[in-house]
Parts: C-alpha cells; sequence; structure tokens
C-alpha cells in the first residue's frame, strides 16, 4: 500500500520554488506537473494539480530498513526552506 500525502495551498509559484529546492538538494523533479522520482531505492510519485493548487505525494516503493519517516522528512525539507 502507498503511504500518501496532500499539500493543499501550493500555488504555481510555490511549486516551482519546492522543485528548485529539489534540484539544489540533487534531486531531479518531474518535468510537469506529475510524475517519479527515483533516489536511492526510493520512489515517490508526484501530483500536482495548479487549478486546485493540491500537491499529492505518496511512497510508492523503498527498501524496508527505510524508515517511512525519514523519507517524509526529506520530502518535506523543502517545504521548511
Amino acid at each position: 500500500m502507498n503511504d500518501c500525502k496532500r499539500y493543499e495551498g501550493i500555488t504555481p509559484e510555490k511549486m516551482a520554488q519546492l522543485k528548485q529546492r529539489m534540484l539544489n538538494s540533487g534531486i531531479r523533479p518531474p518535468d510537469g506537473d506529475y510524475g517519479l522520482i527515483e533516489s536511492m531505492g526510493v520512489k515517490v510519485s508526484l501530483c500536482y494539480v495548479p487549478a486546485e493548487q493540491v500537491l499529492d505525494v505518496c511512497i510508492v516503493d523503498k527498501p524496508d530498513f527505510i524508515p517511512s519517516a525519514l523519507v517524509w522528512g526529506q520530502i518535506e525539507a523543502p517545504f521548511k526552506m
């Protein structure tokens, strides 16, 4: 089962900033509004709906030895900058 979270109030400008922060962290975000990010055995899907200002993020797959809390910490780090 996928572990998902929804983030609301994500304007197109904020989404562009989040993507830039991902790039700065060495993570290549999807080119469009949805896609899959893979890094160090972890797969995360992103689906952004600009009209609703909603970003859905799901941990699709990860090694068993990596805690979900660690993955979420890395996902949410760009939101805190």
